[in-house]
């Protein structure tokens, strides 16, 4: 079987789509061998094409009048470029495949290319339908023009969780037989660390050694301005105790959250990490006293598993993946609750015997959450696609969604 890959998203600055693609395509290579991947761009042009990502990155919010036309005209000819760009990778691309006659395209990115091939998608989450306001007009549009496209093009769909699946199923219409469920992996590195040598990287990082951990992208749907106000609603005692870390990229429409850290959050205890090195993250988990995810909306939720993964406390909304991948681990609290966050931190940072409780046999919990199993569940969707008839084990038995 003969797969190309779409490996754009695992080039640039990491998050979750690109972990997935990148972990996906490590774990099939690893363990399937009779699975021949290519990936999209070609790794020897992988180097040139991240450089120019870079470059058409959006540009800086305006600070000042002097500068707004010059900051607009570079924004429209990044823009520029970028579309003739995806226009250009699309026809590399779609020239790819009819050169070397593959069996499948994979899009692991929502919205696949127009190809000769049997194509398959991943449909990470629906939010872009669920609610527009989390993302850039751009991305709205770009889905409104072509998703019904891909819905009707693509043999088969890859969903991160049962509940997506289920949201596919009832929101857009998918047939059931269409769509495997594949739920995502620990990384490597994702364990419970000695902590010794944990305080002594903290200290190197410059970091505290005990804080709460908030990790994701900084955009409006992870409701990060909800949960730094309610975090600076805690007494002064806390806050000094445990200062809330947040760690991850600044993403689209921003501007709000940073407007409010700089103006009153980061006086009051919360400090900002920005981006850091997936080989770090380990670190940061095992360090924190509890994760802190307020989410409107999920896919998956790796930070969860993730923190879980390393023994530790989670706190997160009470959304459907959530519920679906904490297995009844951790403390889900309404995303909208105010006062409800802030009595469960305050529980947090005060009761050891609920912190403890809370810690219990996470790890253990979360070892069911492998790139091989997922990779496993993805072949299988593959076979599906093809007709072919899966000779391998079992999938992983996927629970109901809550």
């Amino acid at each position: 079987m003969r797969v190309l890959v779409n490996y754009f998203c695992a080039l640039k600055q990491r998050s979750g789509v690109g972990h997935y693609t990148a972990e996906l395509v490590a774990a099939i290579q690893n363990h399937f061998p009779e699975v021949e991947l290519d990936l999209f761009p070609p790794k020897q042009t992988g180097a040139l094409v991240k450089a120019a990502m870079q470059w058409i990155k959006p540009a800086p919010l305006s600070t000042g009048a002097d500068n707004t036309n010059s900051v607009c005209w570079k924004q429209k000819l990044k823009d520029s470029i970028k579309a003739g760009g995806r226009n250009a990778l699309g026809y590399l691309f779609a020239d790819r495949c009819r050169r070397n006659a593959y069996d499948l395209h994979h899009e692991p990115n929502f919205l696949p290319f127009s190809v000769d091939a049997p194509t398959v998608a991943t449909v990470h989450d629906l939010s872009v339908f669920e609610n527009p306001d989390w993302h850039p007009a751009d991305r709205v549009n770009e889905f409104e023009s072509r998703f019904a496209k891909a819905l009707n093009s693509c043999v088969h769909f890859f969903a991160d969780t049962e509940y997506v699946r289920q949201e596919m199923i009832s929101k857009l219409g998918v047939s059931p037989e269409k769509i495997t469920a594949t739920p995502l992996g620990v990384r490597d590195g994702m364990v419970p660390l000695c902590p010794l040598e944990v305080k002594l990287q903290l200290r190197e990082m410059n970091l505290p050694e005990k804080y709460l951990l908030h990790v994701g992208t900084i955009e409006p749907r992870k409701n990060l301005l909800f949960l730094m106000k309610e975090y600076c609603s805690l007494p002064a005692s806390i806050r000094e105790k445990f200062p809330l870390l947040l760690v991850g990229g600044r993403g689209w429409n921003a501007a709000p959250i940073m407007n409010y850290f700089e103006n009153e959050a980061r006086h009051k205890g919360v400090r900002l990490a920005g981006y850091v090195p997936d080989e770090k993250l380990p670190v940061l988990y095992n360090g924190a006293r509890g994760l802190l995810t307020a989410s409107h909306y999920e896919g998956f939720g790796l930070p969860v598993i993730e923190m879980m993964a390393c023994g530790g406390a989670v706190l997160a909304s009470d959304i459907g993946a959530h519920r679906e991948i904490a297995q009844g681990k951790g403390y889900l609290v309404n995303n909208n609750a105010q006062g409800a966050w802030r009595e469960a931190m305050m529980r947090l940072a005060l009761e050891d015997d609920w912190y403890r409780l809370m810690r219990k046999n996470t790890a253990e919990i979360t070892s069911i959450y492998t790139w091989k199993q997922c990779a496993k569940a993805l072949v299988h969707g593959y076979q599906k696609a093809l007709g072919q008839h899966d000779k391998g084990e079992a999938m992983l038995p996927l629970r109901k969604a809550g």
